[in-house]
């Protein structure tokens, strides 16, 4: 009987460490995704200098590719950083 009264304060207890360790991600891809539907309701278009070339690409493209880059980059760091730590 205490096994299936401590099973739903076990999923609480894991939802709960889920969103205190993730909860400056969660804000910002809300963020991500509020100033991306803004800029594609606005239909606005962004001009990018390339090397010597120029793209012209939707403003909310633009948004949605700098946070994923910004992503990778973040991700190679911390993968760096947890190989450097483990060689030690």
């Amino acid at each position: 009987m205490s096994s299936a009264g401590n099973s739903g304060r076990d999923d609480e207890n894991r939802l709960t460490r889920f969103l205190k360790r993730k909860w400056l991600a969660i804000v910002l891809i809300l963020l991500l995704v509020i100033v991306a539907v803004q800029n594609l309701v606005g239909g606005d278009r962004a001009t990018i200098f390339v090397l010597w070339t120029q793209v012209q690409v939707p403003t909310w493209l633009l948004v949605v590719l700098v946070f994923l880059v910004g992503g990778v980059v973040g991700w190679v760091l911390a993968r760096n950083r947890a190989a450097r730590r483990a060689r030690r």
